[in-house]
């Protein structure tokens, strides 16, 4: 197939361009809509007379309509997008990408969406869109318990969840961590919550601190309530995380000063699931928490790590080193570029 695509690109590059082009606007318009041909054009790198030119195209085709709010897919259009996308990927050359980078990586899957989230706004929301289509394919008719983890990447992705995915299945949303005491919406119980209500599934919250003493730990563990969430997430077949600088999680989380002069120190560049590592994927500092840790990543069916951006491809490439080998990261171009020329 892909030896197909590369003759019919050598002896049609206008054909090829022309779908790319187009399947780009259906493609940026899906999350977007409705959405003005200004932030359009802005979003697909063409000038507003080219785009008005494709649109007219794409309209009369039954693709697309428009309202005096802006352009959106219709019902034939938004399986147009759905169904090619595997094409179109194959001709970016993000399939082979997305091979290349799970093998260098040494997990499971690579899910690559196109743009860098650092500088293009909108690429976030796809990553959303990414999450839902891979759990359609990851999860299996019945019942499904998914462990979320917080976080700003988390927050909005859990947008991009839909109803689909509740076809044949019944979903818990489960928080892995407490969240008291940082932003409300980046919370894992509200990223739980979020997800449950864009699917139609279920969710449970997780009402103690972030970071815990000691004392305050193990009496925590007796409590009815949060032994309750702590046993879902044990038997759970899924967990879903983010992936964070390290400068920026010690700062979000509001270390202190001795903790981050440690951090610095340990050369620390990235965190996930509480812990701080450095370059070689050694956890150099551990916040003290109830829910799930790192170790316990290995006995779920499934992990899908999200993280994009440019900024964070050092701390994506480390985290791997530690990574369970059932993986599936979801990144974009920008972090991905950076970790292939490595």
């Amino acid at each position: 197939m892909s030896n197909q695509l590369e003759l019919l690109e050598s002896i049609v590059p206008e054909m090829v361009d022309g779908f790319l082009r187009r399947y780009d606007i259906l493609r940026a318009i899906a999350p977007l809509e409705p959405v003005g041909r200004r932030v359009l054009a802005d979003r697909v790198h063409l000038s507003e007379r080219v785009l008005r030119t494709e649109t007219d195209t794409l309209r009369s085709q039954g693709l697309i309509i428009s309202s005096q709010t802006g352009m959106s897919l219709t019902e034939d259009g938004r399986k147009v997008e759905e169904g090619l996308e595997g094409l179109a990927n194959q001709l970016w050359g993000l399939k082979s990408r997305e091979d290349q980078l799970a093998s260098k990586l040494g997990i499971e899957q690579c899910i690559i969406v196109r743009g860098n989230s650092d500088r293009q706004w909108g690429v976030t929301q796809q990553l959303g869109f990414s999450l839902n289509e891979a759990l359609a394919k990851l999860l299996p008719e019945g019942n499904n318990t998914i462990v979320v983890m917080g976080g700003s990447t988390m927050a909005a992705v859990a947008a991009g969840l839909t109803t689909a995915l509740s076809r044949g299945r019944g979903l818990l949303f489960v928080p892995g961590r407490g969240g008291m005491g940082e932003s409300v919406r980046r919370q894992a119980n509200s990223v739980a919550a979020t997800m449950a209500s864009q699917t139609g599934g279920q969710s449970r919250s997780l009402y103690i601190p972030e970071q815990l003493s000691e004392d305050t730990y193990h009496p925590l563990l007796n409590e009815p309530s949060v032994k309750a969430v702590m046993d879902l997430i044990a038997r759970a077949q899924v967990a879903i995380h983010g992936i964070g600088r390290a400068d920026d999680m010690a700062r979000r989380r509001e270390i202190d000063e001795k903790t981050q002069s440690l951090l610095h120190e340990a050369h620390a560049i990235g965190e996930a699931f509480g812990c701080f590592y450095d370059k070689d994927g050694k956890v150099v500092y551990r916040v003290p928490r109830l829910g799930l840790q790192l170790e316990d990543a290995k006995h779920f069916n499934h992990v899908v790590a999200i993280a994009s951006g440019s900024d964070k491809a050092e701390a994506i490439d480390a985290y791997m080193k530690i990574a369970p080998k059932q993986t599936v990261l979801i990144t974009d171009e920008g972090a991905a570029n950076l970790i292939l020329k490595k």
